[in-house]
């Protein structure tokens, strides 16, 4: 048995971590967290953009080295096994990755459209699916997959259906894929935050925040720093026999009675 001291707990030095959907939100937040804990980062995006490069100098004065990065539609499922061979040929090993690309369209069942469908399905489950796939296939002793979900997977919102649907497939996702890795001890663990700020979020939906507001135990927004505290643990040696398992990251909204 492998026994960790308290101050390197969560310790990632040497460790090498892909995220996608890295440029904005929680996958900032989240690389940055990484990147304080010692691990190298491989940065996702769609595309090469001012916000890639503006992260990349920020993550260079942490650690003063030069994160990596790559990008990708992740619209076409191709492309993961080509993210994942051109993550690899960067770094030594991929250890961690950071399933958080996704995207969040609003439309009632009556009104989506095929084309809303089949993006949704693709970026918010095939392609962490497939990427879990790569990754696994990796030759390495011990990884550890961290897959960003929703409390809509358990609690869905009106004219959500397609996203919830996607995120409540992603935790069966992360607990079937736990159950096949344990045996390459490989741990696979999700996350379920709640309301997060972001820019623009008042002003695009004044009435959610407020009625979140109103509600939630804790009396403010999620931030990307409590989802990216959530993944330091889960990718870290503070949890090395948690597989298979979700933190619900939502300030007690889960709690509140919905009558």
């Amino acid at each position: 048995m492998n026994i960790t001291t308290f101050e390197n707990l969560f310790n990632l030095t040497g460790r090498h971590a892909l995220i996608t959907g890295a440029t904005q939100g929680i996958g900032r937040s989240i690389a940055h967290r990484l990147t304080q804990a010692g691990a190298e980062v491989i940065l996702h995006c769609r595309n090469d953009r001012p916000e890639l490069h503006s992260l990349i100098d920020e993550l260079s004065q942490l650690n003063k080295k030069k994160p990596k990065y790559i990008t990708g539609d992740l619209r076409t499922p191709e492309v993961c096994s080509e993210i994942m061979r051109r993550s690899m040929e960067q770094v030594p090993h991929l250890d961690i990755l950071i399933n958080n690309a996704a995207i969040q369209s609003t439309s009632s069942l009556e009104n989506i459209s095929e084309k809303d469908v089949s993006e949704m399905l693709t970026i918010n489950l095939a392609t962490p699916l497939l990427l879990i796939k790569a990754f696994a296939n990796q030759k390495i002793k011990e990884g550890a997959v961290v897959n960003i979900s929703s409390i809509e997977a358990i609690r869905p919102a009106i004219n959500h259906s397609h996203y919830a649907s996607t995120k409540a497939g992603l935790l069966n996702l992360t607990m079937s894929s736990a159950l096949e890795l344990g045996k390459k001890n490989i741990r696979v663990n999700s996350i379920c935050p709640g309301l997060t700020e972001r820019p623009g979020l008042e002003r695009d939906w004044p009435e959610g925040v407020k009625s979140w507001l109103d509600q939630v135990p804790l009396g403010r927004l999620c931030t990307g720093d409590d989802i990216a505290n959530s993944t330091l643990f889960l990718v870290s040696e503070a949890s090395s026999f948690i597989t298979g398992a979700c933190i619900t990251v939502d300030g007690g909204i889960s709690s509140v009675s919905g009558w």
